[in-house]
């Protein structure tokens, strides 16, 4: 078993409820950490283990941002947001997790979204498991 928490969940050996979407190479999870005026903050990532955005293969890269984008209608659906914000850290101070990840933050308005946010709290698996179901049937009725 491999030490990335990233790589388990993407290979399928811990955490299957909270995996919102999968494909053989890229799978979406909601964010341990959420913004109270911001329900619903995914990741969407590599199953493969790759470290920096600049070591992600081209046509991986491409997938990444195909359901990235993806993601960011689903959140319309699943929370009622009325847009979302996409950023991508690359080796940042601070960071414990290597594993290349795009934040989809979902936006509402007048939600005071700033980063960094002081008040962002790690969600419980609970909520993050009925968020990851919301998102999972959006994304099915999107597609």
């Amino acid at each position: 078993m491999s030490d990335c928490a990233f790589c388990r969940i993407g290979q399928g050996e811990t955490d299957e409820d909270l995996v919102a979407y999968r494909s053989d190479n890229v799978f979406v999870v909601p964010a341990l950490k959420q913004r109270q005026n911001n329900p619903g903050h995914a990741l969407v990532l590599p199953v493969s283990h790759v470290r920096g955005l600049h070591d992600v293969p081209a046509d991986l890269l491409h997938e990444i941002f195909e359901v990235t984008a993806r993601v960011t209608s689903a959140v319309k659906v699943a929370y009622g947001a009325v847009g979302s914000t996409v950023t991508q850290n690359n080796h940042i101070p601070g960071q414990v997790l290597h594993h290349v990840h795009v934040h989809v933050v979902p936006r509402f308005e007048e939600d005071g979204f700033r980063m960094p946010d002081p008040h962002v709290r790690e969600a419980p698996w609970d909520v993050r498991r009925a968020r990851a179901a919301a998102l999972r049937r959006a994304m099915l009725e999107a597609a």
